[in-house]
C-alpha cells in the first residue's frame, strides 16, 4: 500500500471567500481541510481526464482511425452523402 504523505500549506484567501468556504463544508458536514482538498482533488482529476481524452483523439488521428476524405469535397458532394 502507497503512503501518503501529507504537508501543510498556508494560504491567504480574502476573508469573505474564506467565510462562504466555510459554510460550503458545513452544508456537507465536513471541515474546511477535507472539503478544499476534495475541491482540489476532483479538480485534478477532471484535467487528468481531460488530457487523456485529447490525447486519445490524438493517437487516433495519427493511426488514420478518422477517416477524411483525400481531395476537399464541395458543398454539392457534402449534402448528397
Amino acid at each position: 500500500m502507497k503512503r501518503i504523505t501529507k504537508r501543510n500549506l498556508t494560504l491567504n484567501l480574502p476573508s469573505d471567500l474564506i467565510r462562504e468556504a466555510k459554510v460550503r463544508a458545513a452544508e456537507r458536514n465536513m471541515s474546511l481541510n477535507a472539503w478544499i482538498q476534495e475541491a482540489i482533488d476532483h479538480t485534478m482529476r477532471f484535467k487528468r481526464s481531460y488530457i487523456a481524452s485529447g490525447q486519445k483523439i490524438l493517437e487516433a488521428a495519427e493511426k488514420r482511425v478518422l477517416k477524411m476524405p483525400k481531395k476537399k469535397l464541395t458543398r454539392a458532394e457534402l449534402y448528397e452523402r
